[in-house]
Parts: structure tokens; sequence; C-alpha cells
């Protein structure tokens, strides 16, 4: 019988002597699985049903905490099928154990990065949005069984200041100016946020903060330095394609 995502994680951890601390009642994480020619490799992941629909756009089926998110060759897609049906069907040997989702290696091969639209919602200088959806680069990555988002950005090596923020999370600075000696800011922030997801898949953002805040102006200029505040957000996502 297949197990909702929180059970097995907390059978998974109880069983290799961890420590895992169990979610509150409404967090029920996504159970995976990356399918190839010969069986699968079953996760329990850390996202959440709307983390899923937010991250990847894809409508969630009635059911789909007890399903399987299943990525393959075609994309991705929810599946009833208990792990060993899966494993069998993409031609394992039905076994398919869990593994807690943080296990996962990069893949070494091809990947290219997909910017996504550019949101200058909160930055006034700026209206509308900035189209995106262009293909900034590919290259080989040979990651020697360690994420590190240096390798996908190669070309800005040295400067940024990585940041591991969390398993597989990291926080990249390239500029991030201090508080003035008045007490307030003035200047921009330049601000990477990277996640890998998948053994095949990194998604990040790109955020330009431009802050300048002065105590004691008048309210006419305090309108004109408001006017100059801009924050913009860029999505993007890396993906092994070879």
């Amino acid at each position: 019988m297949k197990m909702r995502t929180r059970n097995a994680a907390l059978a998974l951890g109880l069983a290799a002597g961890l420590a895992i601390q169990v979610a509150p009642a409404q967090a029920q994480y996504v159970q995976t699985a990356v399918c190839g020619t010969s069986g699968c490799t079953c996760k329990v992941s850390t996202v959440t049903i709307e983390e899923v629909e937010a991250t990847l756009r894809l409508k969630t089926e009635v059911g789909a905490i007890d399903m399987i998110l299943v990525q393959d060759a075609s994309g991705f897609s929810w599946q009833d099928l208990t792990p060993a049906q899966l494993d069998r069907k993409y031609g394992g040997d039905g076994s398919c154990p869990l593994q807690l989702a943080d296990e996962f290696t990069p893949e070494d091969g091809l990947w290219q990065i997909s910017v996504g639209t550019t949101d200058t919602s909160a930055c006034q200088m700026v209206r509308g949005q900035i189209p995106g959806g262009m293909t900034s680069q590919t290259r080989q990555i040979i990651w020697n069984g360690v994420f590190h988002p240096e390798k996908l950005f190669m070309e800005a090596r040295g400067m940024f200041h990585w940041t591991e923020t969390g398993r597989l999370n990291w926080r990249g600075v390239l500029v991030d100016e201090t508080m003035s000696a008045n007490g307030g800011t003035s200047g921009a922030g330049v601000i990477q946020t990277v996640r890998m997801v998948s053994p095949t898949e990194v998604t990040g953002n790109s955020v330009f903060e431009y802050d300048l805040a002065i105590p004691g102006l008048d309210a006419a200029a305090a309108a004109i330095i408001a006017g100059m505040q801009c924050k913009t957000v860029t999505p993007f996502t890396a993906r092994k394609v070879g």
C-alpha cells in the first residue's frame, strides 16, 4: 500500500536512525520519482503541492497527495502508482526504495539556463514587465558529485560571494551596500538565490534592488525619493538537456 509522503519520510528516518522533525499537519510533502529506461529513483521531497504548482505550473490532480510526481523524458506528470509499479513500468525490477530528498547529486552533462520574465512591479522607474524566455547559455558541466552554483555561472566566477543557506540552497551576493552613517540606505543590491530541486534541475531568482532612504526629508523630497526605489526579480531555471 502506498503511504502518504509525510508518513513515508518518518518511517524512512526512523529506519535509518535519523532524527526527523515531523512537519505540521497542513504540510504534506510530495513523493517524487525520476524515471528513465531502466527504472526509477524514488524520493521524499521537501516541497508541497502548492510549491509544485507555483514552480512547475503543473495542474494538481484530485488525490495528488497520494500520487507520485514523476519526471521522465517527456517532463513531469502525476501517476497513481506504487513505487514498485512505477519502477516496473519504466523497465526496472520493481525495487524503488525511498530516499531523502537531499541525498541526490547533480548529473554531469550538458546544462541549459533559461531566463524567465522579469517582474518590475516594485520598480516605479520601469513600467510593465521585461520579457524573458531567452536561453542565456548552454554548457557542459562536470559536477564531481557536488552542487555549487558557481559552476552554472562560470562567467561570473569570483564575482559573487556564495553562502550555503541550507542543503542544496545557496545565496550569492554581487553587490549589497550597507547602511549609511546617517542611518539610511544608499545604493544597489544584486543578489541571487539558487536551489537544486532534482539531479537534473536547478531553479533560482536574480534580484536587483535600488534603495535610497534618507531620514529627515520633507514630504516633497521624500516623494521624489520614493519614486526612485526599484526592485526587480528575474527567475531562471537550469536543466540538464544532454
